[in-house]
């Protein structure tokens, strides 16, 4: 029987390694990311507003808008996706029909925060939280709603340091499978695997004094299992492009940077030309 993603998932936690995600923003990122060889994609809410509405992660993009996104995504990739349910779009009655839609999406899991709605990111504005009561209520909420047992529940605390490994024990008791604390120096990067006893995900945004010289690796040794890179590929998407546009905006061709980009050939194969060629062959039989 074929493992479910959220199975894969599970079975990568389980592991001794360390598990690297970038985050992806649509389908075509997620397939880029799982070509390159990464066993887990990530999704961040800051991309998905970007790449969607034009955006930063103000709290903007819809649920109906954020799932269908999320379901091509999954379509396009055989790796388990972990899913940004930012706060569980609501209270903990919201956050059951969250789970329901995001478990039949075929994610493999999701982590939600414990902002006060509507959530933002922490790089854009300053956070408030809801209690520890209600942010409880959720994960439960969460848990018991789950159908396939492996799919996996994050709670993320976007609360001050302190108070979010405070948390963190009453967020485990309720029954999170994991904690993300979003750590923002390198002192408490190192700290907090030695005073949450639990499976850690922690994001590395790069050209931040928490990040810099550390790979995903060292991260791994400190004690954290899943080490997202939220900004990554959609940042170095916009730089390619805002430069590959400008140079055709003031040259009027692209032959200046042909070399430099992916030949259309081999986009149509990368996109799977072939493989619908074959359906083709098989089903529309003349």
């Amino acid at each position: 029987m074929k493992k479910t993603k959220a199975r894969m998932l599970r079975d990568l936690l389980e592991s001794n390694e360390t598990i690297i995600a970038p985050c992806a923003y649509d389908a075509l990122s997620a397939k880029i990311i799982a070509e390159a060889g990464f066993k887990l994609v990530a999704t961040s809410g800051f991309d998905m507003h970007a790449a969607m509405l034009g955006t930063p992660d103000n709290g903007q993009l819809a649920f109906n808008e954020m799932i269908e996104a999320l379901g091509k995504m999954v379509d396009a990739v055989d790796v388990p996706i972990l899913a940004d349910a930012e706060a569980g779009y609501g209270n903990a009655i919201n956050t059951i029909r969250t789970v329901r839609t995001f478990e039949k999406a075929g994610l493999a899991g999701i982590f939600i925060e414990d902002q006060k709605l509507p959530p933002n990111c922490p790089f854009v504005k300053e956070t408030e939280v809801v209690s520890v009561d209600e942010m409880v209520g959720k994960i439960r909420a969460a848990v018991d709603t789950r159908v396939d047992p492996d799919f996996v529940i994050v709670a993320r605390s976007d609360a001050p340091f302190e108070e979010a490994i405070r948390r963190a024990p009453y967020y485990l008791e309720a029954g999170a499978d994991m904690i993300k604390i979003n750590t923002k120096t390198r002192e408490q990067l190192i700290e907090l695997p030695k005073r949450v006893d639990a499976l850690l995900h922690v994001g590395f945004d790069g050209g931040t004094e928490m990040t810099e010289g550390l790979t995903a690796w060292d991260a791994g040794k400190l004690g954290y299992k899943i080490v997202t890179y939220p900004t990554s590929a959609i940042c170095a998407s916009v730089k390619a492009m805002q430069a590959a546009m400008k140079e055709l905006y003031e040259t009027g061709t692209d032959n200046g940077f042909l070399d430099k980009i992916m030949p259309f050939n081999d986009f149509l194969k990368f996109i799977g030309k072939e493989d619908y060629a074959e359906l083709e062959k098989k089903y529309l039989r003349k």
